[in-house]
């Protein structure tokens, strides 16, 4: 089977379950309606990794991603996040003591 035909197979359960849940209106099918919604969902997230929607990654979040698993965070000025401020940061003209 084919991708392309995998992904029609899927539109469809997709268009199903919109009419199921559509066809349903009362306070006892209120669960049911949940799980159609879910299922509707994974059934769309499935047909976004087959269409490839998620398998490309720009560089720069993949230079992000990277940084934050090895806890290199860096802030717009080169600096690390967690960058220990001294007595020398500026406070003191803020402070009033030139």
């Amino acid at each position: 089977m084919k991708k392309s035909q995998i992904i029609n197979y899927l539109k469809l359960i997709d268009e199903e379950l919109t009419d199921a849940y559509h066809l349903t209106d009362t306070d006892g099918t209120v669960d049911a309606n949940s799980y159609v919604s879910s299922a509707q969902e994974l059934v769309g997230e499935l047909m976004d990794n087959l269409q490839g929607k998620f398998d490309t990654i720009s560089d720069k979040d993949e230079h992000d991603f990277n940084e934050a698993m090895n806890g290199e965070l860096m802030g717009p000025d080169g600096l690390p996040l967690n960058f220990p401020y001294h007595i020398n940061d500026g406070e003191g003209r803020l402070k009033g003591k030139n």
